[in-house]
């Protein structure tokens, strides 16, 4: 189900405004809102944009559009006669059978759509990949020599005020070592044409 729905500029027809409930958004990379409609297509598909509103003529208008005007006509009838301008109608009337009832279709999603959230996708994961990569390099460069691997962790039985201690795993090792697992997940995960960008 779409959320958004395009726009088309009246002048330009190209799509210039998206709409989001009440809120009509520029198509500019610069606006907020327009930015998270960006995030919204990359993340959640095209299926959530409309394409915009495409008027097909009637038969009626496309006729009344290359129909010449009266003056021209009625010039065509006096100097070449009624069958040669009958002749001319009949060609623009077949061009346009009244088959042609117009209406309003929705048009397709235009490509910029989907190059605007690649290129989000693109740039999010290249900021991920290089984040996980300086987290990579500075477990690298900790001493583990400085940092016990176990500490001891004493507890009090509520009802019997006994304590209890008991050797666990560092906290630190563990948020480490978790810090570093999900890092190296994103460099696994990094698409080859993002780390090439980087080494390129």
């Amino acid at each position: 189900m779409s959320q958004y729905k395009l726009t088309n500029d009246y002048y330009t027809g190209e799509s210039s405004t998206i709409i989001f409930g009440d809120l009509n958004i520029p198509r500019d990379p610069a606006n907020s809102d327009y930015q998270q409609f960006i995030q919204d297509v990359a993340e959640q598909g095209i299926d959530i944009v409309e394409g915009p509103d495409v008027i097909e003529p009637s038969y009626a208008e496309l006729r009344t559009s290359e129909y010449p005007q009266l003056e021209d006509q009625l010039d065509k009838i006096y100097h070449s006669g009624v069958t040669n301008w009958k002749k001319d109608i009949k060609t623009i009337k077949d061009k346009y059978p009244k088959t042609i009832t117009g209406g309003t279709t929705i048009g397709d999603v235009p490509d910029w759509v989907q190059t605007a959230a690649d290129n989000w996708t693109f740039n999010k994961q290249l900021r991920e990949y290089v984040n996980a990569v300086e987290r990579l390099e500075l477990d690298a460069v900790v001493a583990s020599d400085d940092i016990p691997a176990t500490v001891e962790v004493s507890t009090t039985n509520p009802e019997t005020m006994e304590v209890t201690t008991e050797t666990v795993p560092n906290p630190a090792i563990v948020k480490d070592e978790e810090e570093r697992a999900a890092a190296q997940s994103v460099v696994d995960a990094t698409p080859q044409s993002v780390i090439d960008s980087i080494n390129n």
